[in-house]
This record gives structure tokens, C-alpha cells and sequence, in this order.
């Protein structure tokens, strides 16, 4: 098992945020899953349910992976040093976290 896959889901956020390149909130996130631009996306699970849905529906019929942050929006915007909440997030780049690893999450939070 590599280092990689024990990071918690926090741990790998903070990396993309570091190395890669992300969108942040829904309207700039559900603009590029619609037109296919992201390698995935993290989505808060306590948005309201319309804006929840219009995401993980259309990651669906990009195929592209969708992680279901199990904490609220605060939780999300604190976990990558953010002092406001963040309903989605969409990576553009990963960085130096592999699609792979990006994946199991998306699998283990779907």
C-alpha cells in the first residue's frame, strides 16, 4: 500500500489545493462538469438538495468522479484553509494526487 491511499480524504484535498488546479463553489463547478473539464469533483453533503443533485447528475453523464464530502460546507471550505463555506469543488488538475486515488474515494463516498 502506498503512502497515498492511507491519506484521509481532508489530507488529499489540501494537496490538490496545493499542486493542482481547482474551481470552487457551484455555479463555476457545475459550468465545467457540463462541459466535461474536470477530473472530478467534491461536492458537501449538506447543500441544498436541488444544487446537490444538478452536480452529481450531470458528473454522472460526464463521467467524472463525484466525492460526496460527508461533512457540511464549513467543513469543506475549512478543510482546504478556507474561513467560508464551499458547496462544491471541481478539479481541474489533480497534481501530484493520482486519478487513481481520486477514484477510490469518489467509489468509498458514493
Amino acid at each position: 500500500m502506498s503512502a497515498q491511499s492511507s491519506l484521509t480524504i481532508d489530507e488529499v484535498l489540501r494537496e490538490i489545493i496545493k499542486t493542482g488546479k481547482v474551481v470552487i463553489g457551484f455555479r463555476k463547478t457545475i459550468k465545467y462538469v457540463k462541459t466535461g473539464r474536470l477530473k472530478a469533483v467534491v461536492v458537501a453533503r449538506n447543500i441544498p438538495r436541488e444544487m446537490f443533485s444538478e452536480i452529481i447528475y450531470n458528473a454522472r453523464l460526464s463521467e467524472i468522479p463525484a466525492i460526496i464530502y460527508e461533512g457540511g460546507s464549513m467543513d469543506l471550505g475549512a478543510s482546504i484553509g478556507r474561513p467560508f463555506p464551499i458547496s462544491s469543488i471541481g478539479i481541474i488538475d489533480p497534481g501530484t494526487v493520482s486519478i487513481e486515488r481520486i477514484r477510490e474515494l469518489a467509489s468509498k463516498t458514493s
